[in-house]
């Protein structure tokens, strides 16, 4: 390798800490090379190849024999105050229909013998038998009348017994913005509710399991989500919605532990619910103040289909149907509410109009320093950058999601330099779905190399509980897009591993503060991973996180 190179210090006569025998991913734009690493007063102060001399003396010496280091993981959407409950809720991950689900409330509650929540996190119904759910009166029979509440992996749909129903006096009438956010059946709710109204009973749901657990044990859960990251390799994380109740809880987290943490304000209906310029918080931690903005729901995500492609995705649709029997294209077409505007297929799913959302953004604006707007379908990303360009807030704001593009997009994100947070461990599980709507490549989702290929700014990020919470298997998924059944899913869209590393790592940092952070570069704060190996092989593993130049995590 060339002494020349701008990243190589061979002035090192005394160091801290001294890697040696290792591959290091250095630089601005993270490469990999052979390199020693000197670390002193918590920063990098010296890196060298096979033909830079040593350090003279360190007070640690470590052999690393051929293992990888990193620049640390940056996640700028993780939401770990909603996983900090997940850890004292049931997992219904596994379940397959209504009748385990029905079955497993039931038992439950028969062993805990008290009468406070069940709360099941991970229910995708989607895979269950004939996607039939349990009515709100069937969870209400199984659990005896204790309140119950499945929650969807996507956080933004869930199902209430009836009892849990009537504890959030949650009817057809309740609020009628609420109409559409809550499924009925002859006027009556089925216990399935959406977007702010599941945002408001996750959030109350959650208040009331706090008290059940007590202080002790909520303090413990937040603790043990700061430790998992920590143990994945991430050193800095943003939860991009967080309401008044659990503030206190992150706030006293961030001072206990060496994760560096940040956060968003969310709305006054909980942490999916929209923030207005009356939720400012006293404090963002180690972040600067932001608020979250949502103009599409999840699974009702904001779409716009031209005429060609709604007909090509209904014809195979049928063709699907007739040659699997399978009725889940079919299903999806029925399920999703749409109407025709200026020959477009207009998915129904925005929760603004243009103008209520270049409104709401303005104001957020003007109290906070950056915003996350969530935009999922292609209609709910164009209406965004509209607003964003309208009122002058390219530097400000970081476009959450951008799952399912168009070129448009792409050209209008591109053209405004605007940023975007993507998340490819999506990939596996959304993937078929995706493939399965028929759209070809008018609509892709998690184009990732569309995205560099136009020069747009982008981070990688988990959103888990979502989706996985490892920095390793997210890239991992960006670089070979595999999907859980084995197939690769628009091979055209994989970026190479020089680029994963640069979106979750130096690049993660954008998501956060609008700017990259250091790499390992010397000058730069000592934070980094150590990995069992190369960082795309599914064998490797995370063995140390490090954060100013001390070992915050050890396998």
């Amino acid at each position: 390798m060339n002494n020349s190179n701008n990243n190589l210090n061979n002035t090192v006569e005394k160091c801290d800490t001294l890697l040696v025998n290792a591959t290091v991913w250095s630089g601005k734009k993270p490469k990999p090379a052979q390199y020693w690493v000197a670390i002193s007063d918590n920063r990098f102060v010296g890196m060298g190849d096979e033909n830079t001399p040593l350090p003279k003396q360190s007070d640690n010496l470590l052999d690393l024999q051929c293992k990888h280091i990193l620049p640390s993981f940056v996640d700028c959407h993780s939401h770990l105050s909603a996983a900090a409950f997940i850890n004292y809720a049931g997992d219904a991950s596994q379940w397959r229909s209504k009748d385990e689900a029905l079955e497993i409330v039931k038992s439950d509650a028969a062993l805990s013998g008290d009468k406070g929540w069940l709360i099941y996190f991970h229910a995708d119904w989607t895979t269950w038998v004939g996607r039939k759910i349990p009515t709100a009166k069937a969870l209400d029979e199984a659990s005896g009348g204790r309140p119950v509440f499945l929650v969807c992996t996507s956080l933004h749909r869930g199902v209430l017994s009836e009892s849990a129903l009537k504890k959030y006096e949650i009817s057809h009438a309740y609020k009628k913005s609420w109409t559409e956010f809550i499924d009925t059946k002859r006027g009556e709710p089925t216990g399935v509710v959406w977007e702010e109204c599941f945002s408001y009973c996750l959030s109350r749901c959650l208040q009331d399991r706090a008290i059940e657990l007590g202080k002790g044990k909520v303090e413990e859960g937040f603790r043990k989500e700061a430790q998992k990251h920590l143990s994945v390799g991430i050193t800095d994380v943003h939860d991009p919605g967080v309401t008044d109740d659990v503030f206190h809880s992150m706030a006293k987290l961030n001072e206990a532990t060496s994760l560096r943490i940040s956060w968003s304000s969310a709305g006054n209906c909980g942490a999916v619910s929209s923030a207005s310029k009356s939720n400012k918080l006293s404090q963002y931690g180690n972040g600067p103040s932001s608020a979250k903005v949502f103009t599409d729901g999840a699974h009702r995500c904001s779409l716009c289909i031209n005429s060609t492609t709604a007909a090509r995705m209904a014809t195979l649709s049928i063709y699907d149907v007739l040659l699997t029997a399978n009725l889940n294209p079919i299903r999806n077409l029925l399920q999703a509410k749409s109407t025709f505007k200026d020959g477009n297929l207009i998915q129904q799913g925005a929760l603004f109009s243009k103008e209520e959302l270049s409104v709401r953004v303005k104001e957020l604006a003007e109290v906070n320093e950056r915003l996350k707007i969530h935009a999922i379908g292609n209609h709910a990303i164009d209406m965004t950058c509209d607003c964003i360009v309208e009122n002058d807030l390219i530097t400000s704001v970081c476009l959450e999601h951008a799952t399912i593009v168009d070129d448009n997009n792409i050209e209008k994100i591109s053209k405004n330099n605007i940023l975007v947070s993507l998340q490819p461990g999506f990939i596996p599980h959304h993937g078929p779905l995706f493939e399965g709507a028929n759209t070809g490549d008018v609509l892709r989702g998690l184009a990732a190399n569309s995205m560099l290929k136009a020069d747009i700014n982008l981070s990688f990020s988990s959103d888990y509980p979502c989706a996985p919470l490892e920095p390793l298997h997210n890239m991992r998924c960006a670089v070979d897009r595999k999907t859980s059944d084995g197939r690769v899913y628009l091979e055209n869209e994989a970026i190479t591993q020089e680029q994963a590393v640069y979106a979750y790592t130096v690049g993660g940092m954008k998501g956060i503060t609008g700017n990259d952070k250091d790499g390992i570069e010397i000058g730069a704060v000592a934070d980094f991973v150590i990995l069992s190996g190369d960082p795309f092989d599914e064998s490797s593993i995370v063995e140390n996180t490090w954060i100013n130049g001390e070992c915050v995590f050890e396998e």
